[in-house]
């Protein structure tokens, strides 16, 4: 069984999603692969102790504070190699932006465009920190979530990004 809680964050409202013992997932509304790998029959609209703990990490997210992801136990979802692209994500610290080709290097991997479609399945919205990757353009690029969110939490971790 999973359990589902709504978040209302700055950027929308957040679907959290955890078992008894992981959080699986965070998604905001709408984005690109949303829910992913959920089964709307096998959740519970109900808090756990992980949701909480989940909320409480988002809530001082947002309040500027930096959380750290290792205190949420994640899930063991994905590929071996999509594993891999979330595992560089996470070691991105708060404050810091790498490119595709940067996260490509670390994981031993030439093809940006296999990493940046890992990156962009990355259930953990946020958590495990896909918005800090851009393009070597410098421009925001491609952002499961949509560039408003991208762009906003990039400024709240103390980014300017170009509007062009």
């Amino acid at each position: 069984m999973l359990y589902r809680q709504y978040y209302l964050s700055p950027i929308g409202r957040l679907s959290l999603v955890a078992s008894d013992h992981t959080l699986y997932g965070v998604w905001l509304e709408g984005q690109k692969y949303f829910q992913a790998g959920v089964k709307e029959e096998n959740l519970v609209d109900a808090s756990n102790p992980i949701l909480e703990m989940s909320r409480q990490w988002l809530d001082a997210y947002f309040k500027g504070d930096k959380p750290s992801p290792a205190n949420l136990p994640l899930a063991d979802r994905g590929t071996t190699f999509q594993q891999k692209v979330w595992s560089a994500l996470s070691e991105i610290p708060m404050g810091q932006i790498r490119t595709y080709g940067q996260i490509g290097k670390a994981i031993s991997c030439q093809s940006a465009q296999a990493v940046g479609s890992a990156i962009g399945k990355n259930p953990w919205l946020i958590i495990t920190p896909c918005h800090r990757v851009l393009p070597s353009s410098g421009h925001l690029g491609n952002y499961a979530a949509g560039e408003d969110a991208k762009r906003f939490l990039l400024c709240l971790e103390g980014f300017r990004i170009d509007k062009s």
